[in-house]
């Protein structure tokens, strides 16, 4: 194991950005461990991903050189995105944390991809918070279902799920954009 760590560091330092690498170095200081990694991982930056155990089980990934994160609550559990987590733990509608979403049909689609996901956010900082919330917390589902539902509602507005959130939410009284 020693081997793949050692591995898996050269892996970040290469291909990872400066707030990737830090979020691991992080999550390594507050005694999660290297648990997995894909058959990829090493190889590139095409669908690499490295799972990180501890309270919770951190996954970061890298596909087309995209960075992204996601977080299960226990091993072989779901995992979530880490933009649901956040909306979810700040306890505003997913539209709010990122008023963005939902716009990618007017991108200039000349501009490149955002280097890490979700755009903006700086993993390092936010990360923390994510799993205090998850660890203080006794049931996160409902919330964390929402913010899923609310991230479709603003990326297929127009999609049959939507249509029946809308209506749903309408009939609850809850928020819309």
């Amino acid at each position: 194991m020693a081997r793949v760590v050692v591995e898996a560091d050269a892996f970040l330092r290469k291909f990872a950005p400066a707030d990737v690498r830090a979020t691991v170095a992080w999550l390594l200081d507050q005694g999660y461990v290297l648990s997995g990694q894909s058959p990829a991982t090493l190889l590139g930056t095409f669908g690499s991903s490295l799972v990180y155990s501890g309270e919770f089980e951190v996954t970061v990934t890298v596909d087309r050189s995209q960075w992204y994160m996601s977080i299960a609550l226990a091993p072989d559990e779901e995992s979530h995105y880490f933009d649901h987590l956040l909306a979810a733990s700040s306890g505003r509608p997913f539209w709010e944390c990122f008023p963005s979403v939902g716009q990618s049909d007017q991108r200039d689609r000349q501009l490149p991809l955002p280097e890490q996901l979700p755009p903006g956010v700086v993993w390092r900082e936010s990360l923390p918070e994510v799993l205090a919330w998850l660890a203080r917390e006794q049931d996160v589902a409902a919330a964390i279902a929402l913010a899923r539902d609310q991230h479709l509602f603003v990326e297929r507005p127009t999609s049959d799920e939507a249509l029946r959130l809308r209506r749903a939410w309408q009939e609850a009284g809850l928020p819309l954009p």
